[in-house]
């Protein structure tokens, strides 16, 4: 195998259309640094042969054969061998899914004189046939390359295509291994096949050789006399031989005769009997009036629909002009809005009166408690100066034992001229007793006065709220008579609003009516298509039946009832049953004819060997093979008068 052109395009590193062209080369190198794509010359060469590279390890992983990103490789070698040049070509895609798989493979005979340039004008994608092909898919490819190169792929990458580091495999291989790959490559099978022919040739002459000697054997006893009586024998036989050949053409006609009778009468038989099987299937009376049925009922189920559609659409119209629903709700609600502020305003009027008032008197009350709380912190001032005072006469007093007339007094220094009587001692503690019982008063009163405070702002409070509530309420109830400044009275709503109710009620029955008057309409129109379907049915049967009959002539069908076409038919096909019941007769007694002239011509010839004094073969003992009924012996198979032959009527 001579490689003359390799074209790579997506193979591997080589992305780009590449060729390798070795045309005018007889011997060649590759040159370049590592990863140059060296190595990748000879995968490419042993891809477009064999599908696969054994530096991929996987016969199977053809998705490495694709470069970087790529979707589609090609390579296409053009290679010499055996002195005729071939191509061969494939191409593996990517799908969207990401699977890989061959999309072409191909091995082609180039003519004589084919000039590979003619490749350089042509892409390299090229698939039009360029010679005689001799394989189109990746099965037909491995037998195609193994008789183009003459090895198996396993052979091809241990001597020709040797993958880097395994060039020792070839010189370690095992002796018989070695031998097989070398009577390969060297073509010395041949010498196989010479040796089968010469001893086959052999066989046939020691057969030829063996057939001799045993017919020189059989002639060890030969003289003058058996010389004479074999060709006497001989004389008498050929003499049988021409009487026999004499007779053989009547037989010959009458055995024709049986067959064409024969024929004929089974070919009656066969028409009766696929006349006979016309049948007018069951139902095929009702299948029309059936269909009448369907299409009524589909018909009044339709104008159902029709009516129902009408009545719905005549509802919804009434319906519309009654009012939107929503809209007379609102003013309804917008009533019972109104109705609701005014009470809430009358209640709140009625507070707010009484909260307006109820600050007056409390803050009477409260002018009240003050000027109360503060005569009380009088009487308290009071009691204390009282309480003061009697606590300066009590301390006074105190001292008036110590005073010595004459002597200066220790608080004022002076001299004492008389000691005063000593005060009685009850006054400091009613003093102070009296100003307990004020300061509880004052402290009740002030305690009194700051609650009905309390009380008077709390009522202030509520006063606020309530008219806030008053003025929200009041803007309220203005916004719901600004909306019902044009409206109909609440009566009229209500009323309005019943009437729609109503309406809607009715609406939704008359849905419920178009929906269940839709649903007989699908049901009668699906009846309908399928008892139309089941005529088509039996109309197809029918033609079936008559399409079958048609080498006898039925009668045109009456396409509008198919009952009466299958009465016309069955009818046609009775009367021609009994058309061929009388030619059926006659044709079985053509056959009982020919089977005697059958019987005569055979018995003719029995009395010719019975004359010539030879015994009748086992095969030209019996009757020739026929159809008929007739008996005796013949030159071939047969049936007697017992036999399976026809009888008129069978």
């Amino acid at each position: 195998m001579r490689p003359l052109r390799l074209d790579l395009h997506g193979f591997t590193v080589f992305r780009e259309p590449t060729t390798v062209d070795l045309t005018d080369a007889d011997y060649f190198a590759l040159v370049g640094p590592t990863g140059s794509g060296k190595s990748t010359v000879l995968d490419a060469i042993c891809f477009a042969l064999y599908g696969t590279v054994p530096r991929w390890g996987d016969r199977r992983r053809i998705e490495n054969a694709l470069a970087p990103s790529a979707t589609e490789a090609r390579v296409r070698l053009v290679f010499e061998s055996g002195g005729a040049r071939f191509v061969a070509t494939r191409v593996v895609r990517r799908d969207g899914k990401g699977s890989v798989s061959t999309s072409h493979a191909g091995l082609e005979q180039l003519p004589p004189g084919f000039d590979t340039r003619t490749f350089d004008s042509a892409p390299a994608e090229r698939q039009t046939e360029l010679g005689t092909v001799l394989a189109g898919t990746p099965s037909e490819m491995e037998q195609a390359v193994l008789a183009a190169v003459g090895l198996p792929y396993e052979q091809f990458t241990s001597c020709v295509v040797l993958p880097q580091g395994q060039f020792a495999r070839f010189l370690h291989a095992k002796r018989a291994e070695r031998q097989e790959i070398l009577i390969n490559l060297l073509g010395l099978q041949v010498y196989d096949d010479v040796r089968e022919l010469a001893k086959r040739d052999q066989q046939r002459a020691e057969a030829a050789a063996a057939a001799a000697r045993g017919l020189l054997a059989d002639l060890g006893d030969a003289d003058d006399e058996a010389l004479a009586a074999a060709e006497a024998s001989v004389t008498a036989m050929r003499r049988l031989a021409d009487e026999v050949d004499a007779q053989l053409p009547a037989l010959t006609q009458a055995l024709d005769a049986v067959g064409a009778a024969g024929k004929a009468l089974t070919a009656l038989d066969e028409e009766i009997a696929e006349l006979r099987a016309v049948r007018s299937p069951a139902g095929a009376a009702t299948s029309a009036a059936t269909l009448a049925e369907a299409r009524l009922a589909a018909a009044d189920a339709a104008r159902a629909v029709t009516a129902a559609e009408e009545h719905e659409e005549k509802l919804r119209a009434v319906l519309t002009g009654a009012g939107d629903r929503a809209q007379v709700q609102r003013l309804v609600d917008a009533y019972g809005r109104r109705a609701a502020a005014a009470a809430q305003v009358a209640q709140v009027d009625e507070l707010l009166t009484t909260a307006r008032a109820e600050p007056d008197a409390a803050a009477e009350d409260l002018a009240a408690a003050r000027r109360a709380a503060e005569a009380a912190t009088a009487a308290v001032a009071e009691a204390q100066r009282g309480v003061e005072t009697a606590q300066t006469a009590d301390r006074a007093a105190s001292l008036r034992p110590h005073l010595v007339a004459g002597e200066p007094c220790p608080v004022c220094t002076q001299t004492v001229v008389t000691i005063p009587a000593m005060p009685e001692a009850p006054a400091l503690r009613a003093a102070r007793a009296a100003h307990e019982q004020a300061q509880r008063q004052a402290d009740a009163l002030t305690g009194r006065a700051q609650q009905q405070d309390k009380a008077v702002r709390a009522l202030e409070r509520d006063l606020d709220r309530a008219s806030a509530r008053h003025e929200q309420l009041t803007a309220t109830l203005d916004a719901v008579n600004a909306e019902l400044a044009d409206a109909p009275p609440e009566a009229t709503l209500r009323a309005t609003l019943d009437t729609i109710a109503g309406l809607e009620r009715q609406l939704a029955g008359a849905a419920t009516t178009l929906r269940s008057a839709r649903l007989t309409a699908r049901a009668t129109a699906g009846e309908a298509a399928t008892a139309e379907q089941r005529l088509q049915a039996a109309w197809r049967a029918f033609d079936e039946v008559r399409d079958g009959l048609a080498t006898f002539g039925p009668p045109a069908p009456d396409r509008t009832d198919l009952a009466v076409s299958w009465q016309a038919l069955t009818d046609w096909a009775a009367k021609q049953v009994a058309d061929r019941a009388a030619e059926r007769d006659r044709a079985a007694e053509a056959v009982e004819s020919a089977d005697r002239d059958v019987d005569e011509a055979h018995g003719r010839i029995v009395v010719l060997f019975a004359e010539a004094g030879v015994d009748l073969p086992p095969a030209a003992a019996r009757r020739p093979a026929g159809t008929g009924t007739g008996g005796g012996t013949g030159l071939g198979g047969g049936t007697g008068p017992g036999g399976a032959g026809r009888r008129p009527g069978g």
